[in-house]
């Protein structure tokens, strides 16, 4: 048991697992607190802690901590908060311009064009990997939440993001030589009677 601050952090620089473990010990529970009260999501809230825990082991040998231990750690999952808002409102910028896009393609496609399309995205989310494919359509196809998702399938929300975006990244790569196509994924419940109703995809 390490009872000085300063003598927590040498050991830690050095590697000394055992001050990570008494680090984490002592603060993981009212950082958790403190950032759910920033995202008002649990799973998200640890998920960024517990990331911020990963930074500061992988990055101890370079800790410089100029104030009290406690701030530079709520400091740190403040920042970690801050860059996933940040990327969240990069990310609802892009999908707006996107819907754009998206409805002015559909407007000027007739139904054969449609047809074909459909099923180069059926073709295309049939090539993803199970989970990643379980989740994707779970959330675009069903209209589950990611809470929802979360819930069912036992993951973290964070988790459930992830195999949605990497879902929607290898769907674009493989469909990059067919115009816009990828943005049909922003659609749902329009088009009836499809495999997979394209309307269906709306975020």
């Amino acid at each position: 048991m390490f009872n000085e601050n300063g003598i927590l952090i040498k050991e830690l620089k050095k590697g000394n697992e055992a001050a990570y473990k008494q680090l984490y010990d002592m603060y993981y529970r009212s950082l958790v607190i403190y950032c759910f009260k920033l995202t008002n999501k649990l799973p998200l809230a640890e998920d960024i802690v517990q990331n911020t825990f990963i930074k500061i082991w992988t990055n101890r040998e370079k800790i410089t901590i100029n104030s009290s231990l406690k701030s530079y750690l709520f400091r740190a999952v403040y920042n970690g908060f801050a860059s996933e808002y940040n990327k969240k409102q990069r990310e609802d910028k892009t999908l707006i311009q996107l819907k754009n896009e998206a409805l002015n393609e559909l407007i000027e496609l007739d139904n054969e064009a449609l047809e074909k399309k459909i099923k180069l995205l059926d073709a295309a989310i049939e090539k993803l990997p199970k989970k990643c494919k379980n989740v994707f359509l779970l959330n675009k196809k069903q209209g589950y939440s990611h809470k929802e998702i979360a819930s069912q399938l036992d993951i973290s929300e964070k988790t459930v993001e992830k195999h949605i975006s990497r879902a929607i990244f290898r769907i674009k790569k493989m469909l990059s030589s067919k115009m816009t196509l990828i943005n049909l994924l922003l659609f749902r419940k329009v088009f009836s009677n499809k495999s997979l109703n394209i309307m269906s995809f709306l975020i």
